[in-house]
């Protein structure tokens, strides 16, 4: 029997909540350029904005059950920054890929026979998943990419203006960001994105601390322009 504290399946089921809009997201403007159109229109636009409305119907069945408005703000803003990116980006397979991998990890482990004296391991409390990768870790990234890295100060800048944004200042701030960070081919987690805005409101300190952290645990090793 697996234990595990409430509080950590909590932030387990919503991290694969996350995962799941925003991969739903990816495939529905690769397949749907109206709704990618749509979508892309939100950008820095607040839920009661005209140029919002065609994405309610798009967005409202696919938000938590009884969300707040500002929860519902950041899955808004997550998929309008997806809804940006250029159509090669987006690549509707790769879901259904890991699914299927995933399946068949699980079958192969179910036809290994446990050893005598081998530990259970679905008695052992697994422990709470890790977390994603930050949006600093993902500017960090674009500092040390190969081809056209983004100039450390540029993105030190970045980051220095994002962790000391308000709630309205971060959706505000976070388009110009992605923009930069795209040119230089470094991948967003868009799910960990999506819950650090979340989170945001009642948790920024926490969250900026760990995007310089990964950001300057990242370059560390890069010199300064």
């Amino acid at each position: 029997m697996t234990f595990q504290a409430p509080e950590a399946s909590k932030r387990q089921k919503s991290r694969a909540a996350y995962a799941a809009f925003t991969q739903g997201i990816e495939r529905l403007c690769h397949t749907d350029p109206g709704a990618r159109a749509a979508l892309r229109a939100g950008l820095r636009r607040d839920l009661d904005h005209p140029r919002t409305r065609p994405m309610h119907r798009l967005l409202t069945p696919r938000l938590p059950e009884g969300c707040d408005d500002k929860t519902a703000q950041a899955h808004y803003t997550v998929a309008a920054l997806i809804a940006a990116q250029p159509r090669h980006a987006f690549s509707p397979g790769q879901a259904d890929d890991d699914e299927d991998t995933a399946d068949e990890h699980g079958a192969a482990r179910k036809q290994v026979p446990q050893q005598e004296g081998e530990p259970d391991e679905d008695a052992v409390p697994p422990g709470p998943a890790p977390y994603g990768s930050s949006f600093g870790a993902t500017l960090g990234q674009a500092v040390i990419a190969k081809g056209t890295p983004m100039r450390k100060s540029a993105a030190e800048n970045r980051i220095n203006l994002l962790t000391r944004q308000s709630l309205r200042g971060i959706h505000l701030h976070l388009p110009a960001a992605v923009n930069q960070v795209r040119t230089t081919g470094a991948a967003i987690d868009w799910g960990q994105l999506l819950a650090d805005l979340v989170d945001w409101p009642h948790q920024s300190g926490r969250i900026s601390r760990r995007w310089l952290q990964d950001f300057y645990r990242i370059t560390a090793g890069t010199d300064q322009d």
